[in-house]
């Protein structure tokens, strides 16, 4: 059966992507947004892209986060054996020496590289240059930018999606097909896609599109993303409603509009996790503490940024039926999110309670 968000995974990976190296897969979102979900507005701003479908009119909208860069090196200097590379984000360094690399002009339009390379010793301290040494130099004239991991960009086998950058393009396919689906649907629902760039160095799409102003207060933010598989967290069990990271527990009013949206795929068969995720800081933290309501679902992922957890570099997967899952989870909690009142909706019931409380007294 076909698989809309397989196949934009496979649009959005038929190009390289690194942090601030963006704009090419941006450009297929943006192409593929005005063919398949015309009714949708498109923003370009500081931080990336801002997609809004409106079926509801005024009012709040629920917003999915997801970043479209991955781990890879920016390339310094050029010379005719090789390259000075600094590493941005955070692929497993341990693993890197003697890895094979393919390197790409900004705005690359094809997976085809520039120049084919292989990763030298690791520097004696962290945030030093890398080496890279030419295996396939880069023709006379040509200016490769940056260098990612030789692995495929895209392979489903045996119900595993594989490929070198799932963190977070994954997370940006299942945020547009919950999109597509509620447009087409004509549901009344406010729902909006933000696309951001150069997460994997400090969330720097998100702080933009925060300190920018652009993002109302009104809306919640629900991280969406492809995160290390942990006890509790496994591929194959769905995905993971999350109740936190590393940094911070997250919005209490949002989990339960996650909890709620988790109960109905339960009575349809679906399996979801249910965990607080402290493998890593996600997007919703930053939201969270600029004043926004944030939280978080994710996708239990194996081989994060190519090898923690691994004993080589390798491509992440997941469980295409997780991402089937992560699909139905966020649209059925975009649609709960439209007849409901979650800001305050706690403090409210307490009030309630106490209120009762006092009276029996």
């Amino acid at each position: 059966m076909k698989n809309e968000t397989l196949d934009i995974f496979r649009l959005l990976t038929s190009v390289p992507t690194a942090p601030f190296r963006e704009s090419a897969v941006s450009g297929l979102a943006r192409r593929w947004l005005a063919r398949r979900v015309p009714r949708a507005r498109v923003r370009r701003v500081r931080g990336g892209l801002i997609v809004s479908y409106r079926g509801a009119g005024e009012g709040p909208a629920l917003a999915l986060a997801a970043h479209l860069d991955h781990p890879a090196f920016r390339l310094d200097a050029l010379t005719r054996e090789g390259a000075r590379a600094t590493l941005q984000g955070g692929l497993p360094p341990h693993l890197l020496p003697g890895v094979a690399v393919e390197a790409f002009a900004d705005g690359a339009k094809t997976n085809e590289p520039l120049a084919r390379g292989v990763i030298g010793p690791r520097p004696k301290k962290d945030g030093d240059p890398w080496t890279i040494r030419w295996t396939q130099a880069p023709s006379k004239g040509a200016r490769p930018a940056f260098a990612v991991l030789a692995l495929t960009p895209f392979r489903v086998a045996n119900g595993w999606l594989e490929s070198r950058s799932i963190d977070d393009l994954l997370g940006a396919a299942i945020s547009l097909e919950v999109l597509r689906r509620l447009a087409s649907a004509r549901a009344k629902v406010n729902l909006v896609v933000l696309l951001n760039r150069a997460e994997e160095v400090g969330f720097i799409g998100a702080l933009d599109m925060i300190r920018s102003g652009v993002l109302p207060p009104g809306d919640s933010y629900l991280s969406v993303e492809c995160s290390r598989e942990m006890p509790g967290s496994r591929p194959g069990r769905g995905p993971t409603v999350r109740l936190g990271d590393k940094a911070c527990a997250f919005d209490s009013n949002l989990v339960e509009l996650l909890d709620d949206a988790a109960a109905r795929l339960r009575r349809r068969g679906r399996r979801v996790q249910r965990l607080r995720l402290t493998g890593g800081t996600c997007e919703a933290t930053a939201y969270q503490t600029f004043g926004l309501e944030a939280a978080g679902a994710a996708v239990p992922l194996v081989n994060y940024h190519n090898g923690w957890g691994a004993e080589a570099a390798a491509p992440e997967r997941v469980r295409v039926s997780d991402m089937d899952g992560a699909v139905e989870l966020l649209e059925s909690a975009a649609r709960l999110f439209a007849a409901k009142t979650l800001r305050g909706a706690l403090r409210a019931r307490l009030e309630r309670r106490h209120e009762l409380t006092a009276k029996a007294l």
